[in-house]
């Protein structure tokens, strides 16, 4: 999986998704396992009172998505660990909260979100894995943010998308760039 993308999920992650935005990097290190591409997404909002040297609040929302191919039919329990090892051992302690015990001060939330695009149809039980699938933790009873991560698979070869649940708004957006 490692050093190998197939032709036709390069040319989705290359032409399709690069081009989408600049804080795209591709063949990023995570967790010591190179994925294709690694994006980024941050928004601060924050309310003040005649300047901003009068905060009333800050929240900061965060997204970090890792897109890596899977050239053969995955199982479940490949799935399972593939979600555990990057979304829950590596996402959330080394992205959202910077290897920190919290995330920092004004943090509302973060999503993880691992892309995974295959060349093969899902079997069914897999389909039902990923819409099955669920990671939600909070900070300090939420008063800190909260992290929650999502599960898009990419099916190239049907050209459809399956989602965990957190992940079923942005669905609609993986479908029209297919």
């Amino acid at each position: 999986m490692a050093g190998f993308v197939p032709r036709s999920a390069r040319k989705f992650l290359y032409t399709k998704i690069h081009f989408l935005n600049d804080d795209i990097v591709r063949d990023y290190s995570a967790n010591g396992q190179i994925v294709p591409a690694y994006a980024r997404y941050e928004a601060l909002n924050e309310k003040y009172v005649l300047s901003r040297k009068a905060t009333l609040w800050k929240a900061g929302e965060y997204e970090h998505v890792l897109f890596f191919t899977v050239p053969e039919q995955i199982t479940p329990d490949r799935l399972t660990a593939l979600a555990q090892q990057l979304i829950r051992d590596y996402m959330e302690p080394v992205l959202a909260r910077n290897n920190e015990k919290y995330p920092p001060k004004d943090h509302m939330r973060t999503f993880l979100t691992a892309v995974i695009i295959s060349e093969t149809s899902p079997s069914v039980e897999l389909v039902r894995l990923i819409r099955k699938y669920r990671f939600d933790k909070g900070y300090q009873f939420s008063f800190r943010g909260f992290s929650q991560g999502r599960l898009v698979f990419v099916d190239l070869s049907a050209g459809k998308v399956y989602t965990s649940p957190a992940a079923n708004d942005v669905a609609e957006f993986y479908r029209q760039i297919l």
